[in-house]
């Protein structure tokens, strides 16, 4: 082995045992609302979220190749016949390939990391937002319960827009609600709410109509109007220092009866 090979690899040795005693985020971290089984919880390091490599690829279908001499972590998607990411122990340059549809071909990039991976307790910890990011996932933080939500292409495409309502207007239902989705509505409240893209936003509306619809057959004509009341009212509380759930506001500013949905 080469004199420079055994000084990278001592380096990222280092870095790796200089990041080992960070503080822990208490978190779940929940791909399409399904949570990912793992016996060694996210950790913060220099304000980015780091998970185990293997448990958060293999739950989006992705394999992971550790090559050992080079202290290189490999992301595969299933039949390629090149890695989708590449990084490597302590280095905070990173390559990944990814689908361009406007010229129809993959596209080779470099990113530059601000917590490069990690080995922590003979785990390999990668950054969450990168790598779900460059395979097109959306990620989402929420402060308030400190979890961590990652979405598929796919299942943003199914979840916010508009469907038929009574007389052929809003939004209407388009699938019963889980108990995943429940429980993450459930989740957001003040501080969250006011972190979320709009995106994001939309996202929790177009689950709390469905969720109204299918309790108490309270059909939402305006999906806009909800997003905006909500918005201002979260900002109101803000402001006030008030705390309270969203999906609450949602039913007091559109009085929904909230008993009909939350028992106790």
């Amino acid at each position: 082995m080469s004199k420079k090979k055994i000084l990278a690899m001592a380096l990222a040795f280092a870095a790796a045992v200089s990041v080992s005693v960070s503080v822990f985020a208490e978190s779940r971290i929940f791909v399409d609302l399904v949570e990912v089984p793992t016996d060694t919880p996210p950790q913060k390091i220099n304000d980015r979220t780091m998970v185990p490599v293997r448990a958060i690829t293999e739950m989006i279908g992705y394999d992971v190749v550790w090559v050992p001499e080079d202290q290189k972590v490999e992301i595969w998607e299933p039949s390629r016949q090149h890695p989708t990411i590449i990084m490597v122990i302590g280095q905070p340059t990173a390559y990944y390939e990814k689908y361009v549809p406007e010229i129809d071909e993959r596209v080779s990039y470099e990113e530059t990391l601000d917590s490069p991976p990690v080995l922590i307790n003979q785990r390999t910890f990668v950054p969450l937002r990168f790598i779900s990011e460059a395979v097109g996932y959306t990620v989402d933080y929420n402060v308030d319960s400190a979890d961590v939500y990652i979405f598929s292409p796919e299942y943003m495409e199914n979840q916010a827009g508009e469907g038929i309502g009574e007389e052929g207007e809003g939004i209407g239902r388009t699938r019963p609600v889980s108990e995943d989705e429940i429980n993450y509505v459930l989740s957001f409240r003040t501080k969250s709410w006011l972190d979320l893209r709009q995106e994001q936003k939309e996202k929790v509306v177009s689950i709390i109509v469905r969720w109204w619809d299918e309790t108490a057959g309270y059909v939402a004509e305006d999906f806009d109007a909800i997003l905006a009341a909500l918005d201002h009212q979260m900002e109101t509380y803000f402001r006030n220092n008030t705390d309270e759930g969203v999906f609450q506001t949602a039913c007091d500013i559109f009085g929904v009866d909230v008993s009909l949905f939350i028992k106790g």
